[in-house]
């Protein structure tokens, strides 16, 4: 069974696969910002998650995070997380985000209402430590959400 189609049966509407060698950013230390889907305007989004298909590794790394979100936080779906193999990677995160925490009560809230006055762009940004993006050597990771489209749910 594809990734898509078992993806598709676990509810998620949306899958990005980011792989090491999409990274374009060459200067060590600087993050870097990937655009994954489009979330039109009033829309729920009601889950975001990632899955760690290969730790991230490069000669010289040693720290990678990665934080999903979109153009008003770039942290609203997923908290910073560290997805490095020489760090302590966390190898699947849903719904981390501050967009689902309620109080200090994080993962509580059950879904982010995109209001904007426009769509906006679900984004993962991915900082290093102690490399460039494009030295990593090793790395792959899936991106899923279920984004709902209340303009189309009626």
């Amino acid at each position: 069974m594809g990734v898509l189609t078992q993806a598709a049966q676990n509810g998620w509407t949306h899958v990005k696969t980011i792989k090491f060698d999409d990274f374009t950013e060459t200067v060590s230390g600087t993050e870097e910002v990937i655009s994954c889907f489009t979330v039109p305007k009033d829309s729920l989004v009601e889950k975001v998650a990632y899955y760690l298909v290969t730790n991230f590794d490069g000669a010289s790394s040693t720290d990678l995070t990665i934080e999903v979100g979109d153009s008003a936080d770039d942290d609203r779906y997923i908290a910073a997380t560290i997805i490095h193999e020489d760090a302590t990677e966390v190898s699947s995160a849903c719904n981390s985000g501050a967009g689902y925490t309620v109080g200090t009560d994080a993962n509580t809230g059950n879904a982010v209402v995109w209001d904007g006055a426009a769509d906006t762009t679900l984004t993962a940004t991915f900082n290093p430590t102690g490399d460039a993006l494009t030295d990593f050597t090793a790395g792959e990771i899936r991106i899923m959400a279920q984004i709902v489209d209340l303009s189309l749910s009626v």
